[in-house]
């Protein structure tokens, strides 16, 4: 009898789980126009996932502008697409969804416009991202000290100029020109590993990032930064433990206190996350992802009650075409049967 119980509990926990955490798979298709319409050859795409899971896909255009990217998960996307010598552009909380027959593929342009320049400083350089994970660090560059600035106006003005305009190679050079003058500078190295994460050279994005940080210890958006490149490159024990270091020196940064809480969920520990988490609502109580995540970490741990009410809660604070409302919706359903 006992068996039969247990063999019962376990399909019912496998049902849950299909139906919880399963998402529709669609196809990501798109252009890449110029400000003249032309289409844009080998520009860089990249589809940064806002659902249930950190995902990634990464693809580039063909000769008339198109990408494809075959069974992406269906739902919201912070979509970067960025040409050499063009620049970069930014579309955030893009839907991709099935499309009916006559619907045509979306465009997306490179164009300098101020918006979408503001929007690509400030966007996440290369990031591992989940639903509004907070994963990725802030890509706007740190200012150097005064004397520092004036002294190298000219080369500093050069280089971050070439970042904004997309032209990393310049950036990079200009930026590697300055440190050799003034090597011991963090926020320098800092924004030396930002222009290499653009570049998506990963490995010396690290090292531009370590040193800034061996250079000054505190420095939060350092931390932050060198935790995402770890975490792109598959280290996510170190990753982790640099998102804890900077969540040591900006303690009231609910959106890094959620990042905290997705990493620790993605290594097994449950019990670090949920406090993380609990961190991030109570800083950012509107946040409704907080909501979701704390909602799975509840069905993980067979808290019924815990985690419908947390996924109520989330379909009442999120907007009705968030990633995550089908799979809340799925996991209520399962729960209250």
């Amino acid at each position: 009898m006992r068996r039969t119980m247990v063999w019962a509990c376990l399909v019912v926990w496998m049902a849950l789980s299909a139906s919880a955490f399963a998402q529709s798979p669609t196809t990501a298709e798109g252009f890449v126009l110029d400000n003249e319409g032309n289409a844009i050859v080998d520009a860089k795409v990249l589809l940064d996932y806002k659902g249930h899971v950190i995902q990634k896909y990464r693809t580039k255009t063909d000769k008339k502008g198109r990408f494809v990217y075959v069974n992406v998960y269906a739902g919201n996307y912070d979509v970067t697409v960025s040409k050499e010598g063009l620049g970069e552009a930014v579309f955030r909380n893009f839907a991709i969804r099935d499309r009916g027959a006559t619907e045509k593929a979306p465009t997306f342009r490179i164009a300098r416009k101020k918006s979408e320049a503001a929007s690509a400083d400030t966007a996440a350089a290369g990031a591992a991202s989940g639903a509004g994970s907070g994963v990725a660090p802030t890509a706007a560059a740190a200012p150097l000290p005064a004397e520092v600035a004036g002294a190298l106006a000219a080369d500093l003005e050069k280089a971050g100029a070439a970042m904004k305009a997309g032209q990393l190679d310049e950036a990079v050079a200009g930026y590697e020109a300055v440190a050799a003058k003034v090597p011991n500078l963090p926020e320098l190295h800092h924004n030396l590993g930002l222009a290499y994460t653009r570049k998506k050279d990963m490995s010396k994005a690290e090292a531009a990032f370590r040193r800034a940080v061996e250079l000054k210890p505190d420095f939060t958006e350092a931390h932050r930064a060198l935790s995402v490149v770890l975490y792109e490159k598959g280290n996510r024990e170190e990753a982790l433990s640099e998102a804890v270091r900077a969540a040591e020196s900006a303690p009231n940064d609910g959106r890094l206190q959620f990042t905290l809480g997705v990493m620790y969920a993605d290594a097994g520990r449950t019990e670090q996350a949920k406090e993380a988490l609990l961190r991030a609502e109570s800083l950012d109580p509107q946040d409704a992802e907080v909501q979701f995540q704390l909602g799975t970490l509840a069905v993980a741990a067979n808290q019924k009650t815990e985690a419908i009410n947390r996924m109520q809660k989330y379909l009442g604070m999120a907007a009705p075409n968030a990633p995550n409302v089908a799979a809340a919706k799925g996991m209520i359903a399962a729960l209250e049967r």
